[in-house]
């Protein structure tokens, strides 16, 4: 990889910067190899921007072994105008933290990280002192429960007790543990990135289920900010601006795992 990308890359994180400081898009075509890797015997995916190969923040070659992810990649940096937007770029984003792991993360680790969010998580306490949050959370939230338990064997319950700690007992986060373990590595970086990104396990699970689809996730995530704005009125396009963040990230959290856990054929006719 050249100096002039390597730079670029390492400015990924730059998700805030001007256009002044943002770096110019230096390539025309962007497309995707396929290559046969000697170790496992597997077929792996490469980003090839103009002549150059697309490498991850820690300087490594990008493998990626879904041939649609790597399309989808693809087609992240073949929509760039004229600067880069790089914080934006949220498939590529997950590929390289999968890749390069910079917090030296493990299945045990990430998910331990990702089950800390059951006995806290926001649509298991419902609010008893506004009625209208409470209908609301009746209706959005509860399925999602019932979803979740109905999948996995599961009794979660919710609570009217903000300081109620059994939600779900040493049963029931067992099961949630061995499905969330079920998961490849790539895939448990985008489980925690979606959980992360709703504060809510069981909102994204049943996100990455299709169960509810990202809109819908959404909406049960801002479920209190949009009750309050309904009686006190709200900054339209501030709102407006975190809907469309928390979609974004959370469309790409489920695109990223399931493109990692599904096989892929193609068959020439």
């Amino acid at each position: 990889m050249s100096v002039k990308l390597g730079f670029f890359v390492r400015r990924f994180v730059s998700n805030q910067a001007s256009a002044l400081t943002k770096p110019g898009k230096f390539y025309k075509e962007v497309t995707v190899v396929n290559e046969l890797d000697e170790e496992t015997g597997n077929q792996t995916h490469k980003i090839l921007l103009d002549n150059r190969i697309l490498k991850t923040q820690g300087g490594k070659v990008l493998k990626l072994h879904s041939y649609p992810l790597a399309l989808a990649i693809a087609q992240e940096w073949s929509s760039q105008s004229e600067y880069l937007q790089l914080g934006q770029m949220r498939l590529t984003g997950l590929a390289f933290t999968a890749q390069d792991n910079p917090l030296e993360q493990s299945v045990d680790t990430i998910s331990q990280k990702v089950l800390d969010y059951v006995d806290g998580d926001t649509v298991l306490f419902f609010n008893t002192e506004n009625s209208k949050l409470h209908r609301y959370q009746m209706e959005n939230w509860a399925p999602l429960i019932n979803n979740l338990n109905s999948d996995l064997g599961t009794r979660v319950r919710a609570s009217e007790n903000i300081l109620d700690c059994d939600v779900a007992n040493a049963n029931d986060k067992e099961k949630i543990d061995r499905w969330i373990r079920q998961h490849n590595f790539p895939a448990l970086v985008g489980l925690q990135y979606a959980t992360e990104s709703v504060k809510s396990f069981i909102i994204a699970y049943n996100a990455i289920r299709h169960h509810i689809d990202t809109e819908v996730a959404i909406d049960a995530a801002t479920l209190e900010q949009r009750t309050q704005a309904e009686t006190w009125g709200n900054v339209e396009w501030s709102h407006g601006l975190e809907r469309e963040e928390l979609m974004t990230r959370l469309s790409a959290a489920c695109l990223f795992i399931y493109f990692n856990s599904n096989n892929f054929t193609s068959k020439r006719i």
